[in-house]
């Protein structure tokens, strides 16, 4: 058990680095989608909005999961998967979009 919670608190801290990580790469796609023309500006930006709510939603799991610990339930543990996922997709997406 004691293994199972270490290997836990591992893949937790993985996943903090690589919030951060993306929450980096926002800041860079904001400073090229300044230098846009206005209509493409305002895309990125919308884009930008949205990539920063599934950050913040997927932070918000994370810190639930924390908090819960090993009482964590099946069913949290797939939301975190879930929204991991969908902001892993969408930062591939911009970031193919913002090269």
């Amino acid at each position: 058990m004691e293994q199972w919670k270490k290997e836990a608190q591992v893949k937790v801290e993985k996943l903090e680095t690589q919030l951060k990580e993306w929450g980096m790469d926002l800041e860079k796609f904001r400073a090229k989608a300044g230098q846009t023309k206005e209509k493409r500006k305002a895309e990125h930006e919308r884009e930008i909005a949205a990539l920063r709510a599934k950050l913040n939603e997927a932070h918000k799991k994370l810190e639930e999961l924390k908090k819960t610990g090993d009482a964590a339930s099946g069913e949290m543990k797939k939301g975190v998967e879930n929204a991991w996922a969908d902001l892993k997709k969408s930062f591939e997406s911009a970031t193919a979009k913002f090269k």
